[in-house]
């Protein structure tokens, strides 16, 4: 049996058979981003977050570089996650204002095709080019560490609504103008798979694709017209990664119960998050989907992690371990990410529970 020292040593083969449906040493812990007051809380020092966009698109940190990889493989070291991350979240779609300077757009201003022809779409040198260098600083600092390396990618919806053309006025235009909405769709979808291409070249552990598609009651849209506009177009994006076989997992805030069996397992990824405890029953999903396709998430920041002892986080992860971990497919995540209000000793009690626990 391995010892805990071992156990809490980061290997990307340890997620990787997770997301294969293959039993690894220990139930892998994962977080897409860990916020910079919880960084500086473990680290002792300042240096950002591990995900630098995490709040939203804007000038600062949209070509903004993930944090020095001798900081993240520290944090790494500490909390046993086995890979690490980078983003192209937010498709920068960029104006020039009246001296000429470009700003990222996140302001819901492209209404139009006329408002379309102002923009400057993403180009080489200022979107792909600097997440190309990333990879290569990332991938020089992580040889013979065991650490594999995600990307985040692919809001095809949620920059539309929440950046580019606004929250209302999207889903309005889905029915009113739906050739116009399919457009940016698909110039979106164009900066993600190229992205890809380049995370892929770069030798990825896994492909993490996000976009929110729902609320705490449902789809954002009807089901039907969601499927119709949504699922092939993110389907490019997944066969992309499949036929390299690269591992793909899958994020949506809000309740996509309604659409797990005909959108979620048609589209065909290998893992879905962060399945939050207020609007969807995770061991309900295990118990219908377990042997199928791998969960992560539920681990309620807005509870123990935020606000209990670390004894009621031990107790809450203890639960989730002994009914997820059976037969294997479990990653054990937070239902969003390690925010600043989460007390690290809680954070801490969450690992070494994973740690001392998880093991298969």
């Amino acid at each position: 049996m391995a010892s805990l020292e071992q156990l809490r040593k980061p290997d990307k083969e340890r997620t990787l058979a997770a997301l294969r449906g293959e039993i690894p040493d220990r139930v892998p812990h994962f977080e897409v981003a860990i916020e910079e007051d919880v960084v500086k809380a473990i680290l002792g020092r300042d240096a950002g977050s591990t995900l630098a966009a995490a709040r939203g698109a804007s000038d600062k940190t949209f070509v903004a570089p993930p944090m020095d990889p001798k900081d993240y493989i520290e944090i790494l070291n500490f909390n046993g996650q086995d890979v690490m991350g980078f983003e192209a979240l937010w498709a920068p779609f960029k104006y020039k204002d009246e001296k000429g300077d470009l700003h990222i757009v996140n302001d819901g201003r492209i209404k139009s095709f006329e408002d379309l022809e102002k923009i400057v779409e993403p180009n080489w040198e200022l979107d792909f080019a600097p997440r190309k260098e990333y990879f290569d600083i990332y991938n020089k600092a992580i040889e013979g560490t065991g650490i594999g390396t995600f990307i985040l990618t692919g809001t095809i919806f949620q920059t539309c609504y929440q950046f580019l053309i606004g929250f209302e006025d999207f889903f309005a235009m889905a029915y009113t103008d739906t050739e116009f909405i399919e457009v940016m769709m698909d110039k979106c979808m164009d900066y993600y798979m190229k992205v890809i291409e380049i995370a892929l070249d770069s030798n990825i552990t896994f492909l993490f694709l996000g976009d929110d598609i729902a609320f705490g009651s449902g789809t954002f849209m009807n089901p039907e017209k969601f499927k119709e506009m949504w699922l092939p177009r993110y389907k490019k994006m997944v066969n992309m990664a499949k036929q390299a076989g690269v591992p793909v997992m899958f994020h949506s805030c809000g309740n996509i119960t309604e659409i797990f069996d005909d959108v979620i397992m048609e589209l065909g990824v290998d893992a879905v998050n962060p399945i939050e405890p207020y609007s969807m029953d995770i061991y309900d999903i295990k118990e219908k989907y377990g042997d199928k396709i791998t969960i992560s998430g539920n681990i309620d920041v807005a509870g123990p992690l935020a606000i209990g002892t670390p004894d009621e986080v031990k107790a809450e992860v203890r639960e989730h371990l002994e009914r997820l971990k059976p037969g294997g497919r479990y990653i054990c995540s937070s239902n969003h990410s390690i925010m600043n209000d989460v007390k690290v000793e809680n954070y801490k009690a969450m690992i070494d529970t994973i740690i001392e626990y998880g093991q298969y």
